[in-house]
């Protein structure tokens, strides 16, 4: 199994994104997975591995302080850029960007703090994923268990009807000697 090398988690996210570099290259996405060291998305344009970038990204609004909402503004570096999938004429790239400077505090913590909440949410959901999982088993052990309880029951019921045709067929067989046993 292949060790995890990053620093941070991924939480699997659709934000938007923009991307610019210089004048001439701007390309509008969203995230596939992001953290707060950086973000991976697909881009119909390739991007030279190793360049400076803006990054524009859209944070939803998941609370009711609206501080934490709306757009963030950051510097990052490409780290990654490789042809993913084709369709037809068009290729799309998996693009790996590192954030290295964010435009103000409040962004970086802005970002941060949507991390956590889809951190937590995320622990949450899959908390939830193993006790349904859990009580599905559990409804399925005991079901099991029921069946192989008739099981055994109908296994006891048939030995018993067996024993008492054996005990019947003694008792006739009884019957019919003392009868014999009479008439002499």
């Amino acid at each position: 199994m292949p060790v995890e090398k990053r620093k941070e988690r991924r939480i699997k996210v659709a934000l938007p994104i923009k991307i610019t570099h210089g004048d001439n290259l701007t390309v509008i996405g969203k995230t596939e997975n992001i953290s707060r060291l950086g973000a991976y998305l697909e881009t119909d344009k390739e991007l030279s591995v190793g360049i400076d970038v803006d990054i524009s990204l859209e944070i939803p609004g998941y609370t009711k302080n609206l501080s934490l909402t709306g757009k963030i503004g950051c510097k990052g570096n490409i780290f990654r850029c490789n042809l993913v999938r084709e369709s037809g004429p068009k290729e799309y790239y998996g693009t790996g960007v590192f954030f290295t400077d964010f435009l103000s505090s409040a962004d970086r913590d802005k970002l941060s703090k949507y991390i956590d909440f889809l951190t937590l949410k995320e622990d949450k959901d899959i908390k939830e994923g193993i006790k349904r999982w859990q009580h599905k088993r559990g409804i399925t052990k005991k079901t099991r268990q029921a069946q192989e309880i008739q099981i055994k029951q109908k296994d006891y019921q048939t030995e018993i009807m067996d024993l008492l045709k054996q005990i019947l067929t003694r008792l006739t067989e009884i019957s019919h000697l003392l009868k014999l046993q009479n008439k002499t």
